[in-house]
């Protein structure tokens, strides 16, 4: 008699939301992956060309702004840069993922972070914002002109799509622990 083979090992945990998932839902980790990828373009496109005078142009990215804020002494903003654009909104795509494929859905922790989580995430807003501050910044001077590319609508795209897909998770995660009852339920 032939032994079955060993199940291969998984990440999944057996009532992880990925598990339970049904219909459209069933796509939310490779919507992660996808917006994880935007993400990493978002840092390396460039978001902008500043044009000083008519002679001197130079392309900036999210990751390359922040070398050049820390190579010119700015520690502290690009510290800033650095953590609400990239820290932030790359912790929040792994710890979704971790959420998504490793906790137990029935866990009564699980909506408890996914809402840490919403809330933690909507801080990489703040360099979108900063972002249109200085381009609105160089623009109203006289000797520079700027030139907005995909990289700051690419990246913009990747917050906006974290945020409904973190929303998204929560929104299960209290439909598994029963917080939230179905629209015919609540109606009477």
């Amino acid at each position: 008699m032939q032994e079955p083979s060993p199940r291969p090992a998984t990440v999944r945990h057996p009532r992880s939301l990925a598990a339970t998932a049904r219909g459209a839902d069933r796509w939310l980790g490779l919507y992660f992956m996808a917006v994880s990828g935007l993400l990493v373009a978002g840092w390396t496109l460039p978001i902008m060309t500043v044009r000083k005078l008519v002679f001197f142009a130079e392309e900036v990215s999210i990751l390359a702004g922040a070398r050049q804020l820390w190579d010119n002494g700015n520690f502290f903003l690009c510290v800033v840069v650095l953590t609400f654009s990239v820290a932030f909104p790359a912790l929040k795509m792994l710890v979704a993922l971790t959420l998504w494929y490793g906790a137990d859905s029935r866990g009564p922790d699980l909506a408890g972070l996914l809402g840490w989580l919403e809330t933690f995430g909507r801080w990489s807003m703040l360099d979108v914002f900063v972002v249109a501050l200085t381009i609105v910044a160089i623009q109203i001077s006289i000797v520079s002109n700027v030139t907005t590319h995909a990289g700051l609508y690419v990246f913009t795209a990747a917050v906006v799509l974290s945020m409904a897909g973190v929303r998204r998770l929560a929104v299960l995660a209290r439909r598994a622990a029963g917080h939230c009852r179905p629209a015919a339920d609540s109606a009477q």
